[in-house]
């Protein structure tokens, strides 16, 4: 296939990739001026690749065999301030359908991309059995 059609269906003009000098260093720095043709210049290759060391990996928690007398904690992780409702209508419906496992509804702390240890520490320490995290937005 023609490169120039190729690129043309990519929605990308030949024009822009065509010529265009390509610039790297191994220090941050302003590129240069112009591409010094014939010349012995290094140029440094970073790889996107994973690193070799992978970050500590922790198997999951047990399924629960069943929720009948357990205690679920629903925790809205706090979407900017907002809620939809999701969870406390899973807590209406727990209330309606299973009326033997104990929901108890929690907001996080902060924003959701923030941690809040004292809600898990309260869940850890109440005998939480099980924890449903949602955005709920």
């Amino acid at each position: 296939m023609d490169r120039r059609k190729m690129l043309a269906l990519l929605g990308v003009s030949p024009a822009l990739v065509a010529g265009t000098p390509s610039f790297a260093s191994a220090s941050p720095g302003p590129a240069p001026a112009a591409a010094s043709s014939g010349s012995n210049d290094l140029v440094t290759v970073m790889n996107p690749g994973i690193a070799t060391k992978y970050a500590l990996r922790k198997p999951l928690a047990p399924r629960l065999h069943t929720l009948e007398g357990k205690k679920i904690y629903l925790v809205d992780t706090d979407w900017d301030g907002q809620t939809s409702g999701v969870l406390q209508e899973m807590q209406a419906w727990f209330a309606q359908r299973m009326p033997s496992v104990k929901i108890v509804y929690k907001m996080k702390r902060g924003m959701f991309t923030t941690d809040d240890p004292g809600l898990w520490k309260e869940i850890a320490a109440s005998g939480g059995d099980g924890v449903i995290i949602g955005v709920a937005g």
